[in-house]
């Protein structure tokens, strides 16, 4: 869950404590004995630019869409109640900035800022000098603990008290820093840079997995697809083998059993043979090209001010995505809601699990995770984060007006939102 201070300013006080504490406290008590000059010169340099980052990564702007922005063809088209403006792809309304953020990735409560296009680089690059000064002090540290372990036989007024004090205070406190930002950092690279995708992006991939084998979710993207194309959904096919999709064999099964499930499958919105596996998000562009679009050139990485050089309102599609994808929809393929269904599905399930003779265990766990049918705005996933917690604003977003922008589309509509929008603002 999200950490959330009752006085935002806490969240920067605690880094900042947390900061000092472990660098100057460590330097004064242990490293002025036990290094030379030119290493303590190398350490200050670290915990400086450990500062440097990380006011950096506090005032640094996550970027926000010009007003006036309009999607373009073939995109979500998402209004703001609250910036009274439309949304560019990727980017959310943040409920403590009080403003529509670039690829907005989450709400930081550490830095009192977003994390979008903007500042991606600059938070990673504080959360890196933060393993490297505090992986550091953690090996320093750790050296004058063992030593004191092996000289534990030797008289008491031969150890430095307030020394070995601090070490027994700092150490574990540096340890605990180092591990958590670890955690935080390496689930950011894996998001970033072998994903493609922010954390809400992540949090909304998530949704559509625990969502996909519902009625209601396929209904909704057939209504998308007819929208956009202008004609019905076609057969959707997968890339895995039969085999390897069902947990169960299907000569097993009585002609009475088969007979039942055909019955299901013809009247079913929900594709026999397409997963979740086959769903082909539209902005992972590899690993080298997730990085220099989120972080800039290579040259940029090591500087303090380097950062992407992208717009943040238009991001390329990967190649597999234009390609292969069979939905032909934007991100998130059912637009983040869903329309009500016909109110068959869960007799429709309870049908189908009867009739498995040896049931596939991976979609009884889906059919009985009530989150299969929540809402959006009420959906956790498996560490109880919602919307909310990543500081996504979701009374901003009017949902009830939101459509695909059909290529080559209807200029009356367009119309006909702007003055709505317009009127209502």
């Amino acid at each position: 869950m999200a950490i959330s201070f009752k006085w935002p300013i806490l969240g920067v006080i605690v880094p900042s404590i947390l900061i000092g504490m472990i660098g100057y406290g460590s330097h004064y008590f242990v490293f002025t004995s036990h290094l030379n000059s030119r290493d303590q010169l190398w350490f200050e340099f670290y915990l400086s630019m450990v500062w440097i980052s990380y006011i950096i990564a506090i005032f640094k702007q996550p970027g926000s869409p010009p007003h006036g922005f309009q999607p373009n063809q073939g995109e979500w088209r998402r209004w703001c109640k609250k910036c009274k403006n439309y949304k560019p792809e990727r980017s959310h309304h943040c409920k403590s900035c009080k403003k529509c953020v670039l690829q907005m990735d989450h709400h930081c409560p550490w830095t009192m800022n977003c994390v979008g296009h903007d500042n991606i680089a600059h938070f990673l690059r504080f959360l890196l000098w933060v393993i490297w000064t505090t992986g550091y002090v953690m090996i320093q540290l750790s050296k004058r603990a063992i030593q004191y372990y092996e000289e534990s036989n030797l008289p008491a007024y031969l150890i430095n008290k307030s020394e070995m004090i601090a070490v027994i205070f700092l150490l574990p406190i540096d340890f605990f820093v180092f591990a958590t930002i670890v955690v935080l950092f390496i689930r950011c690279v894996i998001n970033f840079f072998f994903k493609g995708m922010t954390q809400i992006e992540v949090w909304e991939s998530e949704r559509i997995e625990g969502q996909i084998h519902t009625e209601r979710f396929w209904n909704q993207i057939k209504r998308n697809y007819f929208r956009l194309h202008n004609k019905e959904l076609p057969r959707l096919t997968s890339w895995r083998n039969e085999n390897e999709r069902t947990n169960y064999d299907e000569n097993d099964e009585d002609k009475d059993t088969s007979s039942t499930n055909n019955d299901i499958n013809e009247n079913s919105s929900v594709p026999e043979e397409f997963t979740f596996d086959d769903l082909i998000f539209p902005y992972d562009l590899g690993i080298w090209n997730n990085i220099v679009s989120n972080c800039g050139s290579p040259w940029k990485w090591i500087l303090p001010w380097g950062g992407t050089n992208s717009s943040g309102y238009k991001f390329e599609k990967s190649g597999e995505f234009i390609e292969d994808d069979q939905l032909g929809l934007p991100w998130p393929p059912d637009g983040g809601h869903q329309e009500n269904g016909d109110g068959g599905e869960i007799n429709r399930g309870d049908i189908e699990l009867q009739n498995m003779r040896r049931p596939n265990y991976r979609l009884l766990k889906k059919r009985l995770d009530p989150r299969s049918t929540m809402k959006r705005t009420e959906w956790m996933n498996d560490l109880g984060e919602t919307l909310d917690d990543l500081g996504v604003d979701i009374d901003a977003e009017d949902t009830d007006n939101e459509e695909l922008i059909v290529v080559g589309g209807n200029s009356n509509n367009d119309n006909d939102n702007n003055s709505a929008h317009n009127t209502t603002a």
